[in-house]
């Protein structure tokens, strides 16, 4: 299945990135506002049971400069309804304010992709067919009768 929201973060109008400047979640659905690379402005709502499928362009549209360059977070600020993204490139600085629901997502996301890109995998461990059994230990243990309580002696 082709990827339905690939084109959603270009510009129509000129086929430039689309560079992300809020995203809230209202009802059922995301509202992303920003402009592309030229300058065209553009609004989307995205529905939120499809998060899945719309959230890596998200994330990729925040962390794009407006000039194409790749942006680092310089400050991030977490609140309870709204993370503000305060993001850096070689040139210029930019201030995303984002829903924290869908923040907590793509910080996630982030993570993972991360992750993936340095290639820590989990340790596979093998099983190895050359090894001895463990010998068993007898171990035997005696019965002792409980011993008796002395009378003592007038």
């Amino acid at each position: 299945m082709a990827d339905e929201y690939a084109d959603v973060f270009t510009c129509i109008k000129c086929r430039n990135p689309r560079i992300t400047k809020s995203a809230r979640v209202v009802k059922n659905n995301a509202i992303i506002i920003g402009r592309c690379l030229k300058g065209h402005d553009f609004d989307l709502k995205l529905p939120m049971e499809n998060e899945h499928k719309w959230i890596g362009h998200l994330r990729d549209s925040i962390y794009k400069c407006k000039c194409g360059m790749p942006l680092e977070e310089h400050k991030v600020k977490v609140g309870k309804k709204k993370t503000q993204l305060i993001l850096k490139c070689t040139k210029h600085k930019q201030v995303v304010t984002i829903d924290t629901i869908l923040w907590n997502t793509i910080s996630t996301d982030r993570e993972t992709q991360k992750t993936l890109e340095k290639g820590y995998y989990p340790e596979r461990y093998e099983i190895s067919t050359d090894y001895k059994k463990p010998k068993k230990e007898i171990v035997k243990i005696e019965k002792k009768e409980p011993e008796k309580p002395q009378k003592w002696q007038n």
